[in-house]
């Protein structure tokens, strides 16, 4: 797995509405309608985090879920995490707008 440079990282979340780089990690907030869309949100990407075998850290505030994604076996980020964070806004634009 090779750790993607600053600006590697910078094109790539052209593609990705509202996530944002912070040197650690890959971040996105979203804001769902209820606690269960949020838990449901969550769940869905624990599912798909599992078989990736690549686990975000998720952090779940009432309505609002937060995904934080990093490769911690290179210290940096990686292809794995743009594809969990793809996999998340297409999924959240998929079933909660």
């Amino acid at each position: 797995m090779e750790k993607l440079s600053s600006a590697d990282i910078e094109a790539k979340l052209v593609n990705l509405k509202k996530w944002s780089f912070d040197n650690s990690c890959i971040s996105r907030i979203y804001k769902l309608n209820s606690f269960m869309e949020a838990m449901s949100l969550a769940n869905l990407v624990s599912d798909k985090a599992e078989k990736m075998d690549h686990h975000p850290k998720i952090i779940i505030d009432y309505d609002c879920v937060e995904f934080r994604l990093s490769t911690h076996s290179i210290g940096g980020i990686s292809e794995l995490d743009f594809e969990l964070a793809k996999f998340i806004q297409e999924t959240f634009n998929e079933l909660f707008i």
